[in-house]
C-alpha cells in the first residue's frame, strides 16, 4: 500500500525523477520529517518520526552502499539507492526511529564530495566519523538515552564501524553486511577498497550485542566471506535465512524478526 501511495505522488507531483526523490516520496508516505545536517561541509540527509518518544532507545536505519559505480567502469555522478530497503524496514518497525543516509547522498553533495568518498573510500574514517557525528547530534535532539544501529548490506558495515566510536550503543544488527570488506572484494574480484576500514581487521572492542542476519542465497555478500569477522567476535550472533538473498525478502519477513530481535534485546 505504501509502495502505491508513493507511486501515485510521483506521478500525480512529477517530483520523483531521481532516485533521492523517490526516497523523499516513499519517506513523506511514511510520514516521516527530512532534515539536512552539516557536519565539516560534508551533509547527511536525516528521516524521523516527529513523534520520537524522549528517553527511549532510538532504532538508526542506514542504507546500503547504492550504486557507487556506473557499468562497473566509472563512478557513478549519483550514488543514492534505487531500492531502499533499510528505508521500507523503518516503516515497518513500531518504535522510534530515524533513517540517516550517507554523506554526498540524497542530492546533498557538497565541495566536498568526490567519488572516492562512495568508491574506494566507502567505508574510510571521514565517512564513519561524519556519520557517528551525525547520530550522536540525532540522539541529542530526540532526548535518546541509547541508540540501536540497523544496517542493510555496506549500512551494517557502518553501523559495525560507527558503534566502535561512540557511546550510548544498545545493540548492532546487521542485514546481509559485508563485515570482511577485503574477503568481499576478492571473492568478486573487485577493487580493494583501499581507503575504508574493515570490520573484521578491528582491534576494537564490542560491549554492545550484536545480531547479523544472512542469506543463505546472497551472491552479493557470501556467507562464507564474513568468516574472519565472527572468529574476530566469537560473541557475535549470526542468524542466517536458508530462503533470502541479497534483498529478498527482508522487508516482508522484517515484523516477525523485528519482534525475535526485540525479545533478544530486552528492550523496554
Amino acid at each position: 500500500m505504501l509502495r502505491l501511495l508513493v507511486l501515485l505522488t510521483c506521478l500525480i507531483g512529477g517530483g520523483c525523477s531521481s532516485n533521492a526523490g523517490r526516497i523523499d516520496a516513499l519517506a513523506r508516505g511514511a510520514s516521516l520529517e527530512r532534515s539536512v545536517l552539516e557536519i565539516d561541509g560534508l551533509s547527511t540527509s536525516i528521516y524521523m518520526r516527529p513523534d520520537l518518544a524522549s528517553g527511549q532507545a532510538l532504532v538508526v536505519f542506514l542504507e546500503g552502499d547504492g550504486r557507487p559505480w556506473r557499468a562497473g567502469i566509472e563512478p557513478s555522478r549519483d550514488p543514492t539507492t534505487s531500492n531502499p530497503l533499510a528505508l521500507e524496514l523503518l516503516t515497518r518497525t513500531p518504535r522510534a526511529a530515524a533513517y540517516v543516509s550517507r554523506p554526498c547522498y540524497q542530492g546533498v553533495a557538497s565541495a566536498r564530495c568526490s567519488p572516492a568518498l562512495w568508491t574506494s573510500d566507502r567505508y574510510s574514517q571521514e565517512i564513519v566519523e561524519t556519520m557517528t557525528h551525525t547520530i550522536r547530534e540525532l540522539m541529542h535532539r530526540s532526548n535518546a538515552n541509547e541508540t540501536i544501529l540497523v544496517g542493510h548490506s555496506g549500512g551494517g558495515t557502518l553501523a559495525v564501524l560507527i558503534a566502535e566510536r561512540m557511546a550510548g550503543i544498545k545493540a548492532v544488527v546487521t542485514i546481509a553486511a559485508n563485515l570482511d570488506i577485503d574477503a568481499w572484494t576478492a571473492h568478486h574480484e573487485y577493487l580493494p577498497l583501499s581507503g575504508s576500514l574493515n570490520p573484521a581487521r578491528s582491534r576494537l572492542a564490542h560491549p554492545w550485542q550484536e545480531i547479523h542476519l544472512a542469506g543463505a542465497r546472497d551472491q552479493v555478500v557470501p556467507i562464507e566471506t564474513t568468516s574472519a569477522y565472527f572468529d574476530r567476535y566469537p560473541n557475535a550472533e549470526r542468524w542466517v535465512l536458508d530462503e533470502h538473498a541479497h534483498a529478498c525478502c527482508w522487508v516482508d519477513a522484517w515484523p516477525a524478526l523485528w519482534e525475535k530481535i526485540e525479545s533478544e534485546l530486552t528492550l523496554e
